[in-house]
């Protein structure tokens, strides 16, 4: 974290030098309003002599480009083509108010009385934009609405209240089996094995959806053939068991002991 701090501090020093220095040569070198920039009626015509000029600065440098042999040579030609993008970037910044690269939070009060943070929460946006029906419906008994799919909104809905707390806290509020088995008083072995369950019921229901789909020549989506390809392979492996297991994919540590949460040992 203190690395991250201290390259953002290098980076907020040396975007002000870069301002000063561009505010310095401001003040060396003003830019002449009526002979740079444009006005309204200019900008709107297809043609404008200050802008005739410009090109024709710039066809200028090209072919002294095109001309240059020797290193003073294209010397010269960079220095003509870096006060020509000066020129223009000063021009720029009249009419725009740009920001360097570091993010905005940096820097950032940690309890602002203008804008608290909790304004920023994406709950809190969604309602004051209006959309309250992600809010209404985040609950274990209403989850079934938060999709469009009338055939997974109608699956979901079917289950058991108590399948669907631990779908809803596992798979929505990405709760681990640790967290949900001490909320419920139970042993994480048992609710790792009531997930398996419903993932079980659920992958099942949509493997004969989906079949079934094909089966009439509806298009599937690449997800939806990938679904219907690993479940086929593993079924042929594992039978009317069969589950896709997207949990705990890292190896268990060999000789570490047990966390002491109430589990019984081996699965």
């Amino acid at each position: 974290m203190s690395l991250t701090n201290e390259t953002l501090e290098r980076d907020a020093a040396a975007e002000r030098q870069i301002e000063l220095e561009s505010a310095l040569e401001h003040d060396e070198h003003p830019l002449h309003d009526e002979v740079e920039l444009e006005t309204e009626e200019e900008e709107a015509a297809p043609t404008s002599e200050k802008r005739l000029k410009r090109e024709i600065r710039a066809e200028a440098v090209r072919r002294l480009e095109e001309a240059a042999r020797t290193e003073a040579d294209f010397s010269v030609v960079i220095k003509e083509w870096d006060k020509l993008d000066q020129n223009r970037e000063r021009r720029e910044r009249s009419y725009e108010h740009l920001r360097g690269d570091l993010p905005l939070d940096y820097q950032a009060v940690s309890e602002p009385k203008l804008i608290p943070r909790w304004m920023n929460d994406t709950a809190y946006r969604q309602m004051m934009a209006g959309n309250f029906l992600d809010i209404l419906f985040n609950c274990p008994y209403e989850m079934h609405q938060l999709t469009a799919d009338p055939f997974i909104s109608r699956m979901i809905k079917d289950l058991s209240e108590d399948h669907k707390e631990v779908l809803y806290f596992l798979s929505l509020r990405l709760w681990s089996a640790t967290q949900l088995a001490l909320a419920r008083e139970q042993s994480d072995r048992n609710i790792r094995k009531l997930r398996k369950t419903i993932h079980k019921n659920l992958q099942r229901q949509m493997f004969g959806y989906l079949y079934d789909k094909r089966e009439r020549g509806k298009s599937l989506t690449l997800r939806e053939r990938q679904f219907i390809e690993e479940y086929s392979a593993l079924a042929e492996e594992q039978g009317k068991d069969v589950v896709i297991r997207r949990e705990n994919k890292t190896n268990r540590k060999k000789g570490k002991p047990p966390l002491m949460t109430g589990t019984v040992e081996g699965e």
